[in-house]
């Protein structure tokens, strides 16, 4: 008897593992074809069900790919997806397009906030909820899940922000967008500064501006700033740039205001607008530093023995027609230059220029005055103040030693000199001369 109770048991304990055997082969087989239902997608779904019937995935998927052809069948594999797997969006988002299709708005309206309240920080599902949204005209609610999806880390940012720009061209998107910037979120610093900086229309800019200057928004970042100057100057747009980059000014730098800002160097350099600019020379250092015997600061740069032509020190002016005197004062320490440095101011726009220069500097000096005359023709509309070699000719001319400058400013006068016009023609002559070198 007991070795047929053994018998028996092991009879049983091998049907138990063969059981087990298919049931583990079976789900792994789902397994696989459940890795492939995006390429294959309703195939594949029945394919991974008759391997597991309540695989959640599966049922979705093949729910999905029926809604247009089957709505009731779609609807119980897709309630039964939800079931199997309640903590996944997807199931109720596509319930709440065959409601929207039977026009019972009021239970996909439910149904789509239950997606989103389920999967607040999944980027698909809410960009999924904020396309229903526009599709109902609700664009403030579009925004705040295309917000939320941005800030999700969704891998369609950028299609999302063209989506953006084509709302913005109506009057409805430009009113959702008129709250929505009050308090901008994180992402709104990167819109604006693409924006700007791209293709859209300058009228669009504008306007993105203006909201973001409205009373009671929070104030614009140096970014936004920065990227809109930017852009007017680059549809030479001058006095519309020179405007905004004064209003961006704080009380300190207004201090400083003039027809040339920041001439007596106590202020940091932004390289923003109308500031004064550093272009990176290896062989360069430019800074601020304390003056001996003053408390106040001083341009100092100091030359490594370079072999390149220095032109790296510059600030765009925005100066009326007219007749100008730029004036400060300079200290050499060793600097040898083969053929010296000097400020020069130049029209930019609409065609480049020399206007006026300085005498050159080089050698060893104690503190020094300099002045030089300036006319700006009518003709020219921005301008800018440039330190760089005398020689424009040469490329590779060394420098080395140390420069100063402090208190430098611009100032109307009646008139250039006589003196200062024949400087000015002989420079016209002696430019027309390095051309036809250049030529021959």
């Amino acid at each position: 008897m007991s070795r047929g109770r053994g018998l028996v048991w092991r009879i049983g304990f091998t049907l138990i593992c063969v059981v087990l055997a298919w049931r583990v082969g079976s789900l792994g087989v789902a397994r696989l074809y459940e890795a492939g239902l995006d390429e294959n997608g309703a195939d594949a779904a029945r394919q991974v069900l008759d391997w597991h019937r309540e695989q959640p995935e599966a049922l979705y998927r093949l729910g999905f790919s029926l809604l247009g052809r089957d709505p009731e069948t779609a609807r119980a594999l897709l309630t039964e997806a939800y079931r199997l797997n309640p903590s996944r969006a997807q199931p109720l988002l596509a319930l709440g397009g065959l409601a929207v299709a039977e026009e019972d708005q009021a239970r996909a309206e439910g149904l789509v906030a239950a997606a989103s309240a389920l999967a607040p920080v999944s980027a698909r599902v809410q960009e999924d909820v904020a396309a229903y949204w526009a599709s109902r005209g609700r664009l403030d609610l579009a925004l705040s899940h295309w917000s939320r999806a941005i800030e999700a880390g969704s891998p369609r940012t950028r299609s999302i922000f063209e989506t953006f720009r084509r709302l913005l061209s109506t009057p409805e998107g430009m009113a959702a967008f008129h709250d929505f910037v009050r308090q901008p979120p994180g992402w709104w610093e990167q819109f604006f500064v693409e924006t700007a900086q791209g293709k859209s229309e300058l009228g669009l800019v504008r306007q993105l501006y203006a909201m973001r200057r409205a009373p009671g928004v929070v104030p614009l970042s140096a970014e936004e700033r920065t990227s809109y100057v930017a852009r007017l100057l680059r549809e030479e747009e001058f006095e519309a740039a020179y405007l905004a980059w004064v209003n961006s000014l704080f009380a300190a730098q207004r201090q400083e205001l003039g027809l040339l800002f920041n001439g007596g160097f106590e202020l940091p350099f932004t390289g923003f607008g109308f500031d004064w600019h550093v272009v990176k020379h290896d062989r360069a250092s430019i800074s601020r530093a304390p003056v001996e015997g003053s408390r106040g600061q001083a341009l100092r740069i100091l030359f490594r023995f370079s072999r390149t032509r220095f032109d790296h020190f510059y600030q765009p002016l925005y100066l009326a027609p007219g007749a100008y005197r730029m004036s400060g004062r300079y200290r050499s320490d060793k600097l040898y230059s083969e053929s010296g440095l000097r400020w020069v101011v130049n029209c930019r726009s609409p065609e480049t220029g020399a206007l006026g220069e300085s005498t050159r500097i080089l050698g060893n000096e104690e503190w020094t005055n300099f002045s030089f005359e300036v006319e700006i023709p009518e003709t020219c509309r921005h301008q800018e103040v440039r330190l760089a070699s005398a020689d424009i000719l040469r490329l590779d001319e060394a420098i080395d030693g140390t420069l100063w400058f402090d208190d430098l400013v611009i100032v109307r006068i009646d008139a250039i000199s006589p003196l200062e016009r024949a400087r000015s023609a002989a420079r016209v002559l002696s430019d027309e001369a390095g051309n036809a070198r250049e030529t021959d």
